[in-house]
């Protein structure tokens, strides 16, 4: 009985590695942590149990066992209609699939790592259990990880939807057959199938509803049908067993193999308004669901200006809109009411303009009256701001192949270059040289200032203080400031041959950090070698985006057309860049299928083999996934 109840927790998939162990029970009071996991009984129904009638299961443990996150973690595939219920009851915990399970179904129930002991927390991992609802018990599965289409990072949380139809728009309207959902690693494994062809979806669902919803959900698919068959391969060996017997050993081999999804997030026009507010009298922040390019116009529906009232900074992505209030009959109102309106494109892909209308009050006059403080600071008289203070990239040493960012705290209406002036320090005195001076063209309130910098060399930057005049009238205060550029032996560089380049391929060279910031890009089209200069000495991540459109940025894919995501793979190996050296090496692009991102840092690897060998740290276990 056991035995049949242990396997329960049956492994899915070769990589997946369990351990099991007995929990200590009445534990002495003083004695060592239990950190074992609870233990299985008894199970009702049983592994594998044929005819189960009841919609409850019940599994006992040899401790009283909580559950933790149940809700977001556990999965019963085919799924229900409604959301199950658990509860425990002395040791046993109970699901309540909550309705009446279907006849002559197997069911798969998913509980991941969702139960704890009540005291220690101790997780039991992997649980999973299959019963069917008639004779027989289907035994087919479907395995695979799901990654990012940009960067590779595991997506975790997705459920995996199986569709037995053929219609490309069920993943949009019908609930699936079948579902799964990734682990901490991206991996999930949909068992207990019946044979049948399944058209397979990865999903975000982030409306929590099973079903894609494009501008909300990200999604990933694969270009056809997936038909799960398992094969018994037979080994054979001769084993004595009082004579001579020609014994058949084997095991069963499951297909597919593992697939891989690359989820992105599709790009279209499902546009809304998220958040809008009024942070002070002069600016109104609105932040949307996605881009608003050449889409976008505000009018104002209480006041009526007599012409052009405002100046609308963009974000990078158009995403986020900052909307610079410049007629003073406007921004004098405290209350304000907006009409926005942009495009949107409905179910069927045809264009319409949607429009919102919204009410902002200023920030600054919302007080609380009990606050006699602030109903005091609100008595105060404020002295009329004459001038604003500008702002620039510079700090005590310059990066040589860097521009100056200069920037102003209000949008700029003209600015004077002639009044800037940048000068070069040769033995003990400043000579006048003539910058380039460009506006930024994505920001209003900035210029740069570019010039052939040399290496370890001094300068000084000068702003007049009637240089610069904003939209409302102030002047920038002056500004005088000395730096430096950084000595040449300051810099590394890398030298990479890349291979294996089957078409138009953009190398990047990016920041060893979390959100990846990109710090070089070089576009090629063949095997070649690339030269990147002037990097600063820290660690870097080289990575390629095969460009299959050609147009130099990377593309996300698109459901309806069929259309995949650019893939991208990346260098494994975190490159350090020392100061006054060249980091020369080969990259040999891999073939875009199944990339993974198992980048090592070799320097931190030979420091935790140093603390190992110190006795520092116990050697860690090798977990499989």
């Amino acid at each position: 009985m056991v035995k049949r109840v242990v396997h329960i927790v049956a492994s899915v998939f070769v990589p997946l590695l369990l351990v099991y162990s007995c929990a200590n029970m009445g534990m002495p009071k003083g004695g060592p942590k239990d950190k074992t996991s609870p233990v299985i009984v008894k199970s009702i129904p049983e592994a594998n149990q044929l005819n189960f009638k009841d919609n409850k299961v019940r599994i006992t443990f040899d401790e009283f066992v909580v559950p933790e996150e149940m809700n977001e973690k556990f999965i019963v595939s085919p799924p229900t209609t409604k959301k199950p219920i658990f509860k425990t009851k002395g040791k046993t915990f109970i699901v309540d699939l909550n309705e009446k399970l279907r006849p002559n179904t197997t069911y798969s129930l998913d509980f991941k790592d969702g139960i704890v002991d009540n005291n220690e927390k101790n997780r039991y991992k992997n649980l999973r259990l299959a019963f069917s609802t008639g004779p027989t018990l289907d035994s087919l599965r479907i395995v695979g990880f799901v990654r990012d289409a940009f960067n590779l990072e595991p997506s975790k949380n997705c459920f995996i939807l199986l569709y037995k139809g053929a219609s490309d728009t069920l993943v949009r309207k019908s609930p699936p057959d079948f579902i799964g959902k990734t682990n901490a690693q991206g991996f999930f494994a949909v068992t207990n199938l019946p044979t049948a062809s399944y058209q397979i979806y990865a999903l975000s669902d982030i409306d929590n509803n099973l079903k894609y919803t494009s501008g909300v959900d990200s999604i990933a698919f694969l270009g056809s049908r997936i038909e799960p068959t398992a094969q018994f391969q037979p080994e054979r060996d001769t084993v004595v067993t009082g004579a001579d017997t020609l014994v058949v050993l084997g095991k069963t081999r499951f297909y597919p193999d593992p697939v891989n999804f690359s989820l992105f997030f599709e790009k279209g026009f499902d546009l809304n308004l998220d958040k809008y507010e009024r942070p002070n009298r002069k600016t109104i922040d609105l932040t949307f669901t996605g881009s608003t390019a050449d889409t976008f116009n505000v009018e104002v529906l209480n006041v009526h200006p007599l012409g052009p009232w405002n100046l609308i900074e963009k974000s990078r992505k158009s995403d986020t809109l900052k909307i610079w209030i410049t007629d003073s009959l406007v921004y004098k109102r405290d209350t304000l009411a907006l009409k926005l309106s942009f495009l949107q494109q409905d179910s069927l892909g045809h264009f319409f303009t949607k429009k919102d209308t919204v009410k902002l009050y200023l920030s600054e006059n919302i007080i609380d009256k009990s606050d006699k403080s602030k109903r005091k600071e609100r008595r105060k008289i404020v002295t009329e701001q004459k001038s604003v203070t500008l702002t620039t990239s510079l700090g005590a040493i310059l990066d040589t192949y860097r521009d100056v960012q200069i920037e102003s705290p209000e949008p700029i209406l003209s600015f004077d270059t002639s009044k800037i002036g940048l000068f070069v320090k040769k033995d003990t005195s400043f000579f006048n040289i003539s910058p380039k001076i460009k506006s930024d063209p994505s920001n209003h309130r900035r210029f740069l200032l570019s010039y052939p910098w040399e290496f370890g060399t001094s300068y000084k930057l000068t702003i007049d203080s009637t240089a610069l005049h904003t939209i409302y009238g102030m002047y920038g205060k002056a500004l005088k400031t000395e730096f430096r550029t950084q000595e040449e032996e300051h810099y590394g560089k890398i030298i990479f041959t890349i291979k294996n380049v089957k078409g138009p391929t953009i190398i990047q060279i990016l920041e060893n950090a979390a959100d990846e910031k990109v710090v070089k890009s070089v576009n090629i089209d063949k095997d070649q070698e690339v030269t990147i200069p002037f990097l600063e000495p820290k660690k870097y991540l080289m990575k390629a985006i095969f460009d299959r459109n050609k147009n130099g940025v990377w593309d996300s894919g698109n459901l309806k057309e069929k259309i995949e995501p650019e893939e991208v793979c990346y260098n494994l190996s975190v490159i350090k860049v020392r100061s006054n050296w060249d980091n020369k090496d080969i990259w040999t692009l891999p073939d875009p299928e199944g990339f993974r991102k198992k980048i090592i840092d070799e320097e931190m690897e030979a420091e935790k083999s140093l603390r190992k060998k110190k006795g520092n740290i116990a050697p860690q276990k090798t977990k499989l996934f």
